[in-house]
This record gives C-alpha cells, sequence and structure tokens, in this order.
C-alpha cells in the first residue's frame, strides 16, 4: 500500500508554516520530480514511519511523481489518520526570532 495522511500537518512543506526555508522547499520538490517519488511527511519520520506521503504534496503535486501516479492507477492508495502533534516553530518564525 501507499501511505498518505488523511489530513495535512501543521508544519507542512507547502504551508506558510513550514520548518524549512523557500530555497530548501524548492530544492525537496525538485528532488521528487527528478527521482520521480514523494515528499515523506516529517512527522511521519520523526514517529519511525518513513513511508508517508505528506498530504498537501499529494494533492498538489502527485502529478510530477511516477511513484504516486503509477499507485493511484493500481488503486494502492490508503490514507491514514495522523496522530495530533504541536506546531514547531516555522523557518520565519525562526528568522524573525534571528533578527530581533
Amino acid at each position: 500500500m501507499f501511505k498518505v495522511y488523511k489530513t495535512q500537518c501543521k508544519n507542512c512543506l507547502l504551508s506558510p508554516d513550514s520548518i524549512v526555508s523557500p530555497a530548501r522547499r524548492k530544492d525537496l520538490i525538485q528532488k521528487c520530480a527528478s527521482e520521480q517519488t514523494f515528499f515523506v511527511c516529517h512527522k511521519s519520520s520523526i514517529q519511525g514511519d518513513e513511508d508517508v506521503c505528506c498530504k498537501t504534496f499529494y494533492d498538489k503535486l502527485g502529478h510530477i511523481s511516477q511513484m504516486i501516479r503509477v499507485a493511484e492507477r493500481l488503486g494502492v492508495i490508503e490514507e491514514i489518520d495522523q496522530e495530533e502533534s504541536e506546531r514547531l516553530p516555522s523557518w520565519s518564525d525562526m528568522q524573525s526570532r534571528k533578527n530581533t
């Protein structure tokens, strides 16, 4: 099965609350496109499950990934619940703190 979270996490890569810089976000997306893979939600990797696709990546950019397109054609997409977690300080929050 290809696992995707049912909902977006509080620090989604593709949100203003991302924990990485815009440049890093661009690099990660380009890497997923060039490798025809997907972005693993950082919350899943923290919890020890490194095979869960970021919900927003799946919804907005899934079309760039051969892996996702194949999983959809095979009907093996499984939407799973995400454990509740706190919002981490975003990259922009951290930059604001540096500049004060």
